[in-house]
């Protein structure tokens, strides 16, 4: 079996390995909850689910996905046809909640079919067997008010992901913590995680597709044809900060939609235009980093961020005194008292968009939604990760 990079042989190919484990968990008699994207990853733990389900006894296969508005076209479609299918019971959640529009320093959220502006506005409008939830962190997409468990005779509820340990290092470190393909239960929530696919990689997955015939997003056909790398190949939220290298593929592949998306979304067009430079600060010639940071980060800064970076390097210059009588490096970190922030170059990078949900600066808190919409119908994470 293989993952990447270090790993154990188990004799077994990766897809027997993937159904085996599911079977374990429908055979134990517990809740299976399978969250969907529409993307190639949570494809494949759909399918794997599906035959395990089968295999057991245990069809419908449960299903969740919350629909985030802008997705890139046929994954919408794409997830359609799986409501349809018989084998499997989806529930497609409405949570409105606010997705980071990396490419507006000014208003970094936008919230997925925003109640404040006309249907037309939107980019596209939810199914008519959609239905909406009050809570917009990640969590709230499985939990036991929504799939009941009996508890009394040790019958659990797991939510299934697609996660995958090549896509980063992050992930295999992750995986390894909790000791395998199940986590521990959510402290708050008391759901297990099951990663089933942890082991494949992009070879592994595109060959299930094809040699299962599986039914998948056509949004991949697209970036097949334009020449996408399949290790480059994802269904994200065209707004993420990862997605920027897609733009001018999505913008030149679906024009009609890309201009819904522009009047949507504020900085898309300059984002797809100028690339990373957008997400980067702009160090002038002999500038120190530090003298960028306070320039791009605090001074021409939305107020924001610049609360949020003042905050940051309070702490960190004061982490980094405790230990040391030196200034904070300009480029290399010191990893003594910061880890990857200890650098004025790294504080510059990771502050120049506020960070708001603390992806990079986890020294800070998620900026609540009601900081950029007072009278948003849900105010805060609610104790919940962003997602």
């Amino acid at each position: 079996m293989t993952g990447g990079g270090t790993h154990r042989m188990l004799g077994v190919n990766v897809f027997d390995a993937a159904v085996d484990r599911m079977v374990a968990q429908y055979e134990q008699g517990h809740r299976i909850v399978v969250s969907t994207s529409g993307g190639k990853d949570s494809t494949c733990a759909l399918e794997v689910c599906i035959i395990a389900a089968t295999m057991t006894g245990r069809l419908p296969v449960e299903a969740v996905t919350r629909d985030e508005e802008i997705v890139y076209p046929g994954t919408f479609e794409y997830l359609d046809r799986i409501y349809h299918r018989p084998e499997v019971e989806l529930h497609h959640l409405i949570a409105h909640q606010p997705i980071v529009n990396a490419f507006n320093r000014h208003s970094p959220y936008w919230w997925a079919f925003d109640p404040r502006l006309d249907a037309k506005e939107w980019v596209r409008e939810p199914p008519d067997y959609a239905y909406e939830i009050p809570d917009i962190n990640i969590e709230a997409m499985t939990t036991k008010s929504r799939f009941p468990v009996d508890e009394a005779h040790g019958q659990k509820l797991i939510a299934v992901i697609g996660l995958r340990v090549q896509e980063s290092r992050g992930r295999r470190y992750g995986l390894h913590s909790s000791g395998g393909y199940m986590t521990k239960p959510h402290a708050k929530t008391g759901v297990y995680g099951c990663r089933p696919i942890y082991d494949w990689r992009d070879g592994d997955v595109w060959h299930a597709i094809r040699s299962q015939g599986w039914d998948y997003s056509s949004a991949y056909n697209v970036m097949h044809r334009a020449g996408i790398a399949r290790s480059q190949m994802r269904t994200a939220p065209p707004s993420s900060a990862y997605a920027v290298d897609m733009l001018p593929f999505a913008s030149q592949s679906w024009p009609q939609w890309w201009d819904k998306v522009c009047r949507r979304l504020p900085g898309m067009q300059s984002a797809a235009q100028y690339g990373k430079r957008v997400l980067q600060p702009n160090r002038r010639y002999g500038e120190t980093w530090e003298q960028t940071f306070w320039r791009e980060c605090v001074e021409k800064a939305p107020d924001w961020i610049a609360e949020r970076a003042r905050r940051a390097v309070k702490r960190i210059l004061s982490s980094h005194a405790h230990h040391s009588t030196s200034p904070l490096p300009q480029i290399d970190p010191c990893y003594t008292c910061s880890g990857n922030n200890g650098s004025w170059k790294a504080l510059a990078n990771g502050l120049y968009l506020g960070d708001p949900f603390s992806m990079r600066m986890n020294m800070l808190p998620y900026v609540e939604p009601s900081f950029f919409w007072p009278d948003a119908p849900t105010k805060s994470w609610g104790g919940g990760s962003p997602g």
